[in-house]
């Protein structure tokens, strides 16, 4: 007797000519043997849209509303929605296939595998004799019959640019208006550039064009019109050698989404008149043609049954055709067109594109109703049956083949379960739809699992017959053979197609089951978590399959020990969560965890599943075991301050992938092979993630004890490879050391804190200052250069001496360092002195920001040089060295009283003299030879070492604040001075004469200081 292992009940044959995706294909024996009771919406219209009313209808119901509408024209015109593989072209075959037959009625068939503008024509026209019609039928076979469809595609595209060029501003709307005319996206189509992106194989205008010619395959999916993607927006190959105004065009549609919106629409809405332009059809013809045949009919007393399978994809003749079904029936009383019902399918995209008077003729004809077949079900038993209905109507005729099911025509169809001799075991493992048909080689959990794994992304409950044949049975059938008779079923590709969708509540299996697997089945271990996960229904604890599914698909029981498969602390699901949990039962008293927590967890559960794990995930488990090791490294060997988390991270160990591995993560390709740490895609990893999640999230209640241990294991093992991690890619050698520490020196002197001949202490000390409070008082004497290149550096100075102090010094816990290493420092610090510039120095990375602005080292000491040596030369030319302050302070206040008393020009300077003299009250005149004393010490030659010690010598100090004050007051009183004399000289009056002398008297005091000044010459 045979038995239900390694079962076969069809062939590859009989499914492939039984299960058609397309209901146009099969015989009528095949079409409704197979057909299942669709679910169908009556949608009420709104607008260019419609609204669902909750009603289901069935079949018969439409067929009774489609044949018994009245209306006052004469004309109904029946949409049919749905997107497409819903369903549409079923129901009018199924309407075709139960229309009554009538003497009365003349019924036009267009199937959407026959899209051949003659075909069209051809089933238009059919049995009308008449001598328009007849020119109409000829003049399409002509222009359709001479062509190949590369020279109709090249028709096609230049009808179009025609079109186009036609059109002006006043006849187009909104943005449309930019591109009307010769000038505007017409010339985007008469570029050849341009136009061979367009004419590409693939491209809409080229497929079209072979369809124009011929009918498509069945399941050949034609686009019903222009799209974005088919405009020519290559820039690479558009940009080069297109004209100058088309390239302005150009750069308006890939500047401006909405352009391109507005462009897509004109192509659209003129296509047609290109199509018919090029197939002789233009003028009104087919409107003609079409109420001349509905005159013929009415005056032979018939009704036209118009039935379209696809409406989107009757290009051409699209709005006379519309024109033509919806044209009153009715003339003065009287009938003078044939009456018209039309059934047509369309998608609810085209639907929303009809013209205006289409949708108005659709209310008027329906009362406002659409029938939509756009199905979601739920996973209530009633969506769940109707999949199994279906499933089981379509797995029965291909076990029954289509010659058998097309020999008993007209009759009922054979269950082939019936004859079958391992019915009773396969039913009752496998179950039955309500029909009575056999679910093999599914069962209804596996089923459903199937459907949601193919349905649309956006509708996980989506019911897509189309879908569900091509994506689910077939390859299911056909795949699955061989590794079903072989014992290897669900095999790897049955694994890598069908994925759990957990969008409509469909769980994988828990990791903690998959990880009792791999520990329990070496051998079968991946047949046996899919099966447990679509079979079973994805348990929350490891359990054997139901025997008869298990014996159909060799998969040999476990020996299960109840204590092993115990949850361990599992995680309790939130409480609001419909779906089961996946983690395990939640304990009496256990809290609930958060929605946002418990989506994390399923996250990690769908990466163990094969989906990629999401970038925060990957970053938490990356971060916890990177800090893990972090806490676990012993710093006091050798002795250096505790680097804390993000020290750790910017030395190059943190939550990234080079540090941290894992299999199918976000950014994981970036890594390279340097990880030190590396997960692969396991169950047990899953749950080790799991709980790392939850131990970040501080929620204890589920954490797995084991995971815990093996985090500690992790974290000892890898914390030595941290710390050379740290040291090499930290850049903290004894070279790096020198480097950072003389980038130190050098921004300490820019601050006046350290030059070379300062004791070794003294340089210790200015190394490690972070510079805080650091600020020039003698700002004022300083080239914009230097003040400049000290702000940028002491801007940058705090990272630099936080790396250098952490890396010589030693501090308590994670805490700030309070003491430096000085018997590692000093050596360190001496090499460091040993030169004052940084050419031919290669930096570590830490150094590079603070050293930015000593770049120009070698022209900022010399330019501060040089102002220093300027200003002090100005000095001394009104204040020799030798005078005393005081004394030229008095001189200068006893002229400014002669001009002042006189009442020469340029007195009105002299309030702004006194207040730089108030200005400078403080300063220390004597400092003057003390800059000029080091300013000496400077040499010719600044490539030497010792001349670049002196000239820092000069220019580092911290000089007196006022020094810029007594150049400025100095220079002023001398001008000023001047010109009172040459105004006291310039008056012919005795009384000019009195101040002449006097004012005289003064210079000749001042210049007797300022030939002083310069060495007596006169």
């Amino acid at each position: 007797m045979p038995e239900l292992r390694d079962y076969v009940c069809w062939d590859i044959e009989r499914v492939i000519s039984t299960i058609q995706t397309e209901a146009v294909v099969a015989s009528s024996a095949v079409f409704l043997a197979t057909h299942t009771r669709l679910q169908i919406q009556r949608a009420e219209i709104d607008g260019r849209s419609f609204n669902s009313t909750g009603r289901m209808v069935s079949e018969r119901e439409v067929l009774k509303d489609f044949l018994g509408r009245k209306t006052a024209t004469g004309t109904v015109l029946m949409p049919v929605v749905g997107e497409s593989g819903s369903g549409k072209s079923h129901l009018v075959r199924w309407v075709r296939e139960k229309l009554p037959p009538s003497e009365k009625r003349k019924v036009i068939y267009l199937e959407k595998s026959k899209t051949s503008l003659r075909h069209v024509i051809e089933s238009l026209l059919d049995g009308v004799d008449d001598d328009d019609v007849a020119q109409v039928r000829a003049d399409v076979r002509a222009s359709t019959s001479s062509t190949d469809a590369s020279a109709l595609a090249l028709r096609l595209i230049n009808e179009l640019m025609i079109a186009l060029a036609g059109t002006t501003a006043a006849e187009l709307r909104g943005k449309q208006r930019q591109l009307a005319g010769p000038k505007g996206l017409a010339l985007i189509l008469q570029d050849p550039v341009l136009q061979d992106q367009m004419l590409a194989e693939g491209e809409f205008i080229p497929r079209f064009a072979e369809h124009m010619l011929s009918d498509r395959d069945a399941d050949d999916e034609r686009p019903a019109h222009f799209t974005v993607d088919h405009l020519p927006l290559n820039v690479t190959a558009a940009m080069e050698g297109v004209a100058a105004p088309t390239r302005v065009m150009l750069r308006l549609l890939l500047s401006k989404p909405e352009m391109r919106e507005a462009a897509v629409d004109m192509l659209n809405e003129y296509w047609e008149k290109s199509v018919q332009a090029t197939s002789s059809l233009g003028g009104g013809r087919v409107l003609d043609a079409m109420k001349k045949v509905r005159e013929i009919y009415a005056r032979q007393g018939k009704e036209i049954v118009l039935l379209v399978e696809d409406f989107a994809l009757i290009q051409g003749v699209q709005r006379d055709l519309l024109d033509a079904i919806t044209e009153t029936s009715q003339r003065e009383g009287r009938t003078v067109l044939a009456p018209m019902r039309t059934l047509m399918a369309i998608t609810s995209g085209y639907f929303h594109d009809l013209p205006e008077t289409a949708i108005t003729r659709i209310e008027a004809s329906t009362s406002g109703h659409v029938y939509n077949l756009d199905l979601v079900l739920n996973n209530q038993d009633d969506g769940i049956e109707a999949i199994a209905s279906f499933a089981g109507r379509y797995l029965n005729a291909a076990r029954v083949g289509r010659k058998e099911l097309e020999a008993h025509a007209g009759k009922s169809v054979p269950n082939q379960c019936d004859q079958c001799p391992v019915r009773a075991t396969c039913h009752d493992a496998f179950g039955k739809s309500a029909e009575g048909y056999g679910l093999y080689p599914f069962n209804r959990p596996a089923l459903r699992r199937t459907v949601h794994a193919v349905a649309p992304a956006e509708q996980p409950h989506a019911f897509v017959p189309r879908t569900i044949l091509s994506r689910a049975l077939i390859p299911v059938l056909t795949e699955g053979y061989d590794s079903i008779q072989e014992g290897s079923f669900p095999d790897e590709q049955f694994r890598s197609r069908f994925k759990s969708n957990r969008d409509a509540g469909d769980v994988p299996l828990a990791g903690r089951v998959r990880e009792q697997v791999d520990d329990l089945d070496q051998a079968d271990g991946a047949r046996r978590e899919k099966l447990l996960e679509f079979w079973a229904d994805s348990p929350t604890e490891l359990i054997n399959l139901e025997p008869g599914i298990a014996t159909a698909f060799s998969m040999p029981d476990l020996s299960i020990d109840a204590d092993r498969t115990k949850p361990l602390l599992q995680a309790p699901r939130t409480t609001s969560s419909p779906e089961p949990a996946a983690a395990g039962p939640q304990k009496s008293g256990e809290p609930a965890l958060s929605r946002s927590l418990q989506k994390r967890l399923d996250a990690v559960e769908s990466w163990s599943t094969g989906d990629g794990l999401p970038t925060q995930e990957a970053s938490t488990v990356r971060s916890v075991v990177s800090r893990a090791a972090v806490y676990r490294q012993d710093w006091l060997n050798p002795p250096v301050k505790p680097l804390g988390v993000s020290d750790a991270v910017q030395a190059g160990w943190g939550n990234r992938a080079n540090t941290v591995s894992i299999e199918g993560a976000a950014a994981q390709a970036l890594a390279g092979d340097d990880s030190p740490v590396i997960f692969k895609r396991t169950a047990a990893n899953s749950e080790f993630f799991k709980t790392l999640i939850l131990l970040n999230d501080e929620t204890l209640t589920a954490v797995r004890s084991q995971d815990v241990v093996r985090l500690a294991s992790i974290a000892d093992r890898y914390a030595r490879v941290l710390r050379t991690r740290v040291t090499v890619q930290a850049q903290l050698s004894d070279d790096d050391l020198v480097s950072g520490l003389r980038v130190s020196l050098m921004g300490a002197a820019l601050a006046g804190h350290a030059h070379p001949h300062l004791p070794l202490e003294q340089l210790h000390a200015a190394a490690f200052d972070p510079g805080q409070s650091w600020q020039r008082s003698d700002g004022s004497s300083r080239t914009e250069m230097w003040q400049r290149s000290l702000n940028a550096h002491l801007a940058k100075r705090g990272a630099l001496i936080d790396t250098l102090r952490a890396a010589l010094g030693v501090g308590q816990g994670t805490g700030a360092v309070q003491v430096i290493d000085a018997a590692r420092a000093l050596p360190l610090l001496r090499r460091a002195a040993a030169q004052w510039e940084l050419d031919g120095i290669e930096l570590p990375r830490w150094v590079q920001d603070a050293a930015q602005p000593l770049a120009g080292w070698r022209v900022l000491v010399p330019a501060q040089h040089a102002q220093l040596a300027s200003l002090l030369h100005d000095v001394r030319q009104c204040f020799p060295q030798g005078e005393r302050s005081a004394d030229l302070l008095s001189q200068l206040d006893a002229s400014l009283r002669v001009a002042a008393e006189l009442g020469l020009e340029g007195g009105s300077h002299i309030l702004a003299i006194r207040a730089l003299v108030e200005e400078i009250e403080d300063a220390d005149w004597a400092s003057l030879s003390v800059l000029q004393r080091d300013l000496a010490k400077l040499t010719d030659d600044l490539e030497g070492p010792a001349a670049m010690a002196a000239a820092l010598q000069g220019v580092v100090p911290l000089r007196d604040p006022h020094l810029a004050g007594m150049h400025q007051l100095l220079r002023s009183a001398d001008a000023f001075l001047s010109d009172a004399l040459q105004a006291a000289e310039a008056r012919g009056q005795t009384a000019a004469s009195t101040a002449s002398q006097q004012m005289g008297a003064l210079m000749d005091a001042w210049q007797q200081v300022a030939q002083a000044a310069s060495g007596g010459e006169a």
